[in-house]
């Protein structure tokens, strides 16, 4: 008997189309996953390591794309927040399990995420911790920001304050946003009640 453990809500690379219906996704052509918990509800994004995205130019996750659209001034400081608490990143670590701290190219002295595993190549680092934003900010110096995707066409640094902030919200910080940002007519994902069908 399958648990609600196993079950997963796929994210594949826009360029794959299956051949048929039945056709499993190649695994490099899966961009992430959630995990679908019990009641339905999806738990943190997770990037799949083998991800290998069609265009090297493509987002190689949720939280990467809305990186990318901030640095084009698209995107919100609520929509980051958003994708933030509902991710699981990388944190590059030390030998001795510390995060790696460098400069970032303004001169700031941060932490390296990594959003997925095409940003990890780019980056030299003797571990790796999956973690979500509040054990990031359990680890995080009040001194230190975070440098997400260094080297990478949204490399960004987030500063620790917006980080704490983040880690801070409640459910309803989190719906209110959701409220305030919901435009008419837009797309909404709704889960699908296995038991049902």
């Amino acid at each position: 008997m399958a648990t609600m453990t196993e079950n997963w809500f796929l994210l594949m690379d826009p360029a794959w189309r299956a051949g048929n219906e039945n056709e499993a996704p190649p695994v490099d052509a899966v961009v992430g996953l959630w995990p679908v918990e019990e009641g339905g509800e999806l738990g943190k994004f997770r990037a799949n390591p083998g991800y290998q995205p069609a265009d090297a130019n493509s987002p190689t996750d949720p939280l990467d794309a809305v990186l990318r659209l901030a640095t084009l001034g698209r995107a919100e400081p609520a929509h980051i927040q958003l994708m933030l608490r509902d991710t699981l990143f990388d944190l590059a670590v030390g030998t001795d399990g510390r995060p790696l701290v460098t400069k970032s190219p303004d001169d700031v002295a941060c932490v390296v995420v990594a959003t997925g595993e095409p940003h990890r190549a780019r980056v030299i680092s003797p571990g790796w911790w999956r973690v979500g934003i509040a054990d990031l900010v359990k680890r995080l110096g009040g001194d230190v920001d975070v440098l997400f995707n260094p080297g990478g066409p949204s490399a960004i640094r987030l500063t620790g304050d917006f980080m704490r902030e983040t880690a801070a919200m409640d459910d309803d910080d989190v719906s209110r946003i959701y409220a305030e940002h919901r435009a008419p007519g837009e797309l909404q994902v709704i889960p699908w009640d296995t038991r049902t069908t």
